[in-house]
Formats: C-alpha cells, sequence, structure tokens
C-alpha cells in the first residue's frame, strides 16, 4: 500500500482527521493498520462511525454556540461606567502613594567624575 493510496482512504473518510486531532490515536498507527489490513478491513469499524463522529461534531458546534453566546451575554452586562469610576479612583489612590514615597535623587550625567589615573612604572 502506498502513501498516496492512504491519503486518498483518510479524504474518504474525515472521521480519521478527527481521531487523531483529539488524540486517540497518531498518524503512524493508522498507516500500520492501513498497510497491514487494507480498506475493507473489519477493523476500521471503531474508527470510521459515521454517526458517532456526526453527533460529535453536532455537540461540539452547540456548545461552541452555547459558549459564545455565555461570552456575549457576559459583556453585555459589564457597566463601563463602574469600570471606569473604578479606574479613576485607582489612578487617584496611585497618585497619592507617589506623593508619600521619598523622591529618588535624580542621576545626571554632570554628577560623573572620571576615576584618577593610577600608574605604575617598573623602575
Amino acid at each position: 500500500m502506498s502513501k498516496d493510496s492512504f491519503k486518498e482512504f483518510v479524504k474518504k473518510n474525515n472521521n480519521l482527521i478527527n481521531i487523531v486531532e483529539k488524540g486517540d490515536t497518531t498518524w503512524q498507527k493508522l498507516y500500520e493498520l492501513y498497510d497491514l489490513y487494507g480498506e475493507n478491513s473489519s477493523i476500521w469499524n471503531k474508527y470510521l462511525n459515521n454517526n458517532t463522529a456526526n453527533n460529535s461534531n453536532n455537540i461540539n458546534i452547540s456548545n461552541l454556540t452555547n459558549n459564545f453566546k455565555e461570552i456575549i451575554s457576559f459583556v453585555k452586562g459589564i457597566d463601563l461606567n463602574s469600570i471606569q469610576k473604578g479606574l479613576n479612583g485607582l489612578d487617584k489612590a496611585i497618585d497619592a502613594f507617589k506623593d508619600i514615597l521619598p523622591d529618588k535623587p535624580k542621576v545626571s550625567d554632570n554628577m560623573y567624575e572620571p576615576r584618577p589615573n593610577y600608574t605604575y612604572y617598573e623602575d
């Protein structure tokens, strides 16, 4: 069996892609089964059960839709005015805290003093 025929087999049976993405098996294992047993073996029944895959896809889509609706309802419930008031209060508190702290001495370039040149001459 060639890789190209295996690729065609996978294209015909999209459930194999979902199984590998879920982490239930690997492409290597599926290829080995394909190489040993071929396309028409009963070993593929557990991997190619179309009803289970379609139901799981429908469930996943409905779960995503429900999650998206929950996120939208959460965002709608946020009061932006209260958040703005809270941030303004936090800004004022930070400014007050800065006033309490002692100022750090600023280091400027004018304070630089070159080190004395120590030379040692051997006699």
